[in-house]
């Protein structure tokens, strides 16, 4: 770091090397509109770079990008702003597409009802109008049965009631409603007994 003093005897501490890209030397008058574009050049890249590894990890929605950036990251906001336009234009940040891929993850590996995965949607950033398109299609009652008979057959020793109990509980934890969890443990139970009536 170096301290640039000015004429009131003010003066900025700034990175050596910003120094010399902005043709800055021991001596020299500054120009301090290009130290200015050279310092926000600068932020700029370290937000990209931070960004481009926050979404190594998985897809982002755009409002979880940018409050990364703003609140854990502390970068300036119009750093921000240009990173999210620049990543979007590269398509590594679209929210519709993080919807789909959220969705089709939940489906696959956490099966949860319409709703909720629409709620975490909404919590993630995506606005609510793409939230309910993207997941207008989940059909909660085959979605519940599927999650239900995996877990039933955990569950298989128990007498109906406490099968019932147990099935209802783990169905409802993922915010399918009343109606839907009960046909879905009634399929269940017929599914892994064998039994075409419930006990």
């Amino acid at each position: 770091m170096a301290d640039i003093v000015f004429a009131d005897e003010s003066f900025i501490s700034i990175a050596l090397s910003l120094l010399g890209k902005a043709g800055v030397h021991v001596g020299s008058e500054i120009d301090i509109d290009i130290l200015k574009k050279q310092v926000e050049e600068d932020n700029f890249e370290k937000c990209y770079d931070a960004a481009l590894h926050f979404l190594e990890y998985r897809a982002r929605s755009e409002e979880e990008l940018k409050q990364h950036l703003l609140k854990k990251r502390k970068f300036d906001r119009v750093s921000v702003n240009r990173t999210v336009v620049k990543l979007k234009d590269l398509k590594l940040v679209d929210d519709v597409a993080f919807a789909e891929l959220w969705l089709q993850d939940r489906l696959l590996y956490r099966p949860k009802s319409r709703m909720m995965i629409r709620r975490e949607l909404i919590q993630k950033g995506v606005d609510n109008e793409t939230a309910s398109r993207i997941t207008e299609d989940v059909d909660d009652s085959e979605s519940a049965y599927n999650t239900g008979l995996k877990k039933a057959r955990l569950l298989h020793n128990l007498e109906y009631p406490e099968f019932y109990r147990r099935l209802a509980a783990y169905l409802g934890r993922r915010g399918y409603g009343g109606e839907v969890v009960h046909e879905a443990v009634k399929r269940a139970w017929q599914s892994i007994s064998g039994n075409l009536t419930e006990k």
